[in-house]
Formats: structure tokens, C-alpha cells, sequence
């Protein structure tokens, strides 16, 4: 058996961890009664660039929420014309739970690939 190392490779990304919460399900099930979504489902990862602090990381939410919104609103639900219109980032924490991680590290000594 290997020596597990002491020390993994971080990756020049910071993290934004992004899981639905109530108002969501319920904006979904209102327009997609038979929907399966449960609120207490795994989340999406979002990596970002790099960022010197969690209150940068922060910053950079406040002004990229959106695109993290429209593809949560995509994953469920592809008819734009049906998704909420004044989205804003108040309405982004009410529907969303999220979790800054300023640390990624990397386990694996395979190459990272974007599909």
C-alpha cells in the first residue's frame, strides 16, 4: 500500500458550491407539477479563477450570480421564457444555498479536462 502524502496539489481555482433551496423547488413544481426534484439534493460545483480572500470570492458572486443562477435554472427547466425575469442577487440566496471553498486541491495525478 502507498504512503498516502501530507501534501496535495492545490489548483489555481476557488470553488462556489451551489445547492436549491425551497423557493426554488417551489418556483419548479408550479411550473412542472410531475417534477422529482427534492431540495435536499446534491448540488453543482462552480470553478472559478483564483481569488486572494473569500471576500473577493464573494465580490465576484455578487457579480456573476446570474450566470450560476440561469444554469440552475437551465439544469431543471430549459423554457427561458417560463424562468423568474428580475432575478437579483437578494433572490439568488433565497432560492440558493451556497458555500465559498478558497482551497481546491487535487488528488489526482491525471490531467484536468473540460468536456
Amino acid at each position: 500500500m502507498e504512503p498516502i502524502p501530507y501534501y496535495y496539489d492545490p489548483i489555481n481555482r476557488n470553488a462556489i458550491v451551489v445547492h436549491i433551496k425551497k423557493p426554488f423547488y417551489d418556483w419548479l413544481i408550479s411550473i412542472e407539477p410531475q417534477s422529482s426534484v427534492q431540495v435536499e439534493m446534491e448540488g453543482n460545483i462552480y470553478l472559478i479563477k483564483e481569488k486572494d480572500s473569500n471576500e473577493a470570492i464573494e465580490n465576484w458572486l455578487k457579480r456573476n450570480y446570474d450566470k450560476i443562477f440561469q444554469n440552475e435554472l437551465n439544469d431543471w427547466y430549459t423554457n427561458e421564457l417560463k424562468w423568474p425575469q428580475q432575478r437579483t442577487f437578494k433572490m439568488f440566496k433565497e432560492w440558493f444555498d451556497y458555500k465559498i471553498i478558497s482551497m481546491v486541491l487535487d488528488m489526482e495525478e491525471t490531467e484536468i479536462t473540460k468536456d
